[in-house]
C-alpha cells in the first residue's frame, strides 16, 4: 500500500498502524512535519518528498511581492477605491537600483536573486553554507553575518528552513537593524518572523511594508495578528501554486511510489528502507 498526501492531511501514527501493509508515505511537497516519519519508518515503510517542484513559482512570487512593495501598488489600489486619484502620494519607488537581501541561497534563494539582479537591482546575500566564491559567480554580493545585510537592504526576503536556530530570527532587534523605509517579504516559514515585533516596526513607520505568504498557523483565524498589520500584503499560502507545480508535485511523488513498489530506491527518500 502506498500513499500520497499533501500538506492539509496529517498522518500519525495511529494512522500507520491502521495500514499494515504500508510501504511509503510520499509528500506532494518539500516539507513533510505533516507525517509522523518515526511511525513511518518503524513500521518498515519509507517516507519521501518533493523538492524543487515549484522553486520557480515560489521566486516569482517572491519578486511579484517585492515589486508591488517597491512601487506601493497596494497602497495605490487603496487609494483608488476611496476615491483618491494622486500618482504621487503612493509613494512608488524604483526598482532598479534598489538593494534585494536575501537571506538564504538555497535553491530558491538563489533564484531570487538572480531575477533581482535581472531587474537591475543590487542583491546582497546573507548564507552560511554557501561559499562566498559561489555567491559572487551569481553576481550577489555576501555579507558576513545577518545584521550587515538588514542594514544595507531596502528589501530583505526569507529563504530559511524553520529550526530551533531560525524560529524568529527576524524579531524586534532584527528589525531595528533594517533600513528605514524597508521592506520585509516572507514566502519562507510563518515562524521565522516575530509579528507582533513586526507590528511594532510597521506602526512606528520604521519599515515601510511587509509581504507575507506564510503564518505560524495556517490558515490563520480570524483574529490572527497578520489580518491587522498596517502596509501589508497578505496572500494565502499561495507561493508554491500553478497548475505546472501541482501536476509535478504529484507527478514526483508518484514515481517515488513507482519505485518503492518495485523494489527501487526512491530519488527523494527522507527516511526509511532503501529498497
Amino acid at each position: 500500500m502506498a500513499l500520497a498526501v499533501s500538506p492539509l492531511v496529517r498522518i500519525c501514527a495511529a494512522d500507520v498502524a491502521a495500514l499494515p501493509d504500508l510501504r511509503i508515505v510520499a509528500a506532494t511537497s518539500t516539507g513533510y512535519d505533516h507525517i509522523d516519519v518515526a511511525a513511518v519508518v518503524a513500521a518498515g515503510a519509507c517516507v519521501t518528498h518533493t523538492p524543487g517542484y515549484s522553486d520557480i513559482e515560489v521566486a516569482d512570487h517572491v519578486i511579484a511581492m517585492t515589486g508591488a512593495l517597491l512601487r506601493r501598488l497596494h497602497v495605490a489600489d487603496a487609494m483608488m477605491r476611496h476615491g483618491r486619484y494622486s500618482s504621487r502620494a503612493a509613494g512608488a519607488r524604483r526598482i532598479t537600483g534598489s538593494t534585494l537581501g536575501v537571506v538564504g541561497l538555497g535553491r530558491i534563494g538563489t533564484l531570487v536573486a538572480q531575477r533581482g539582479l535581472s531587474l537591475g537591482m543590487r542583491v546582497l546575500a546573507w548564507a552560511p553554507r554557501t561559499p562566498e566564491a559561489r555567491i559572487r559567480e551569481l553576481g550577489a554580493s555576501p555579507c558576513a553575518d545577518l545584521p550587515a545585510l538588514l542594514a544595507a537592504s531596502d528589501v530583505v526576503t526569507l529563504h530559511l528552513p524553520l529550526t530551533p536556530q531560525t524560529k524568529a530570527i527576524i524579531d524586534a532587534d532584527a528589525l531595528a537593524l533594517m533600513r528605514p523605509g524597508s521592506y520585509l517579504v516572507n514566502c519562507g516559514r510563518g515562524e521565522l518572523v516575530d509579528l507582533h515585533a513586526l507590528r511594532a516596526a510597521l506602526d512606528s513607520g520604521h519599515l515601510a511594508g511587509a509581504g507575507l505568504d506564510v503564518y505560524d498557523v495556517e490558515p490563520p483565524p480570524p483574529d490572527h495578528p497578520a489580518f491587522t498589520l498596517p502596509n501589508t500584503i497578505l496572500t494565502p499560502h499561495l507561493a508554491w501554486r500553478s497548475p505546472e507545480s501541482e501536476f509535478a508535485s504529484y507527478e514526483m511523488a508518484a514515481h517515488s511510489i513507482a519505485d518503492v513498489l518495485a523494489g527501487r530506491r526512491p530519488r527523494h527518500l527522507v527516511a526509511g528502507p532503501t529498497g
